[in-house]
């Protein structure tokens, strides 16, 4: 079983600051490891909520005053504290929660020094921040899983002359169609005479594909993939085991 991580959590608050946003993180943290720093960098000093929030959370804040125009001085203490905090041998891993992507050469030089980075943010962080990072938290995303959407529902191919009609799907549903497409990729890359691929090796290669995978996404309740491809992705794929082993194969 892997070791858990040792995690240095980084919060860039001026653009990572709502409430919400911290229940998701730190339950996704704890699956991973074990935080043993919690640091949020601000400049905004009049935010009254601020003393609440890192009571609440056990979060260290660290003010950071602007010296100039023009220029974050939180992002430069992050990426200053973080180059500390590599001194560290008690640090494995690092998670910077931010929409900024102009931390992404700070998240490639902590990986130069064998630290695994998380990344956490919202829809607006940027697909070079999350590619960067060896695994990314979409805490909007797991937030959004189950609640309802409007949708133009597509006429089927057999019945071309349907009309489109609309419908009510979850937000996790409308992003279904995209993971199984993905997943049968991988599973037709590398698949037995029988059509059936490791089912760990799909995992390891959708994570590596899909930076901020988590079946939360989806309306799971936990982050284990088999129980989720079990309940959630039983119409697409047929899941086999031997012993510890488990193999996947696509339904056609």
């Amino acid at each position: 079983m892997e070791n858990k991580k040792k995690i240095a959590l980084l919060i860039d608050y001026d653009n990572f600051n709502h409430e919400k946003y911290f229940n998701v993180l730190f339950d996704e943290l704890n699956n991973i490891g074990d935080i043993l720093i919690k640091y949020a960098f601000y400049s905004n000093l009049s935010d009254s909520t601020i003393k609440k929030k890192f009571i609440e959370y056990g979060i260290e804040p660290k003010s950071q005053l602007s010296y100039s125009n023009g220029k974050n001085a939180v992002d430069i203490s992050i990426a200053l504290e973080a180059m500390e905090l590599l001194r560290s041998d008690y640090i494995d891993c690092f998670c910077l929660a931010t929409n900024d992507s102009d931390f992404t050469p700070l998240v490639k030089k902590l990986k130069k020094y064998n630290k695994f980075v998380i990344g956490a943010g919202d829809e607006k962080a940027s697909d070079a921040f999350k590619n960067a990072c060896d695994q990314f938290v979409s805490v909007e995303r797991i937030l959004n899983a189950n609640k309802p959407i409007a949708v133009i529902l597509e006429p089927a191919a057999a019945a071309p002359k349907a009309k489109k009609t609309s419908g009510i799907i979850s937000a996790s549903g409308a992003s279904l169609l995209a993971l199984v497409k993905s997943i049968d990729d991988i599973i037709d890359s590398n698949h037995d005479t029988d059509g059936f691929s490791d089912f760990s090796w799909v995992i390891l290669t959708l994570k590596n594909k899909m930076k901020d995978f988590n079946p939360k996404n989806y309306g799971a309740s936990n982050i284990q993939p088999l129980p989720f491809f079990e309940n959630y992705l039983k119409d697409y794929y047929l899941i086999e085991k031997e012993g510890t082993a488990s193999y996947i194969k696509k339904i056609k």
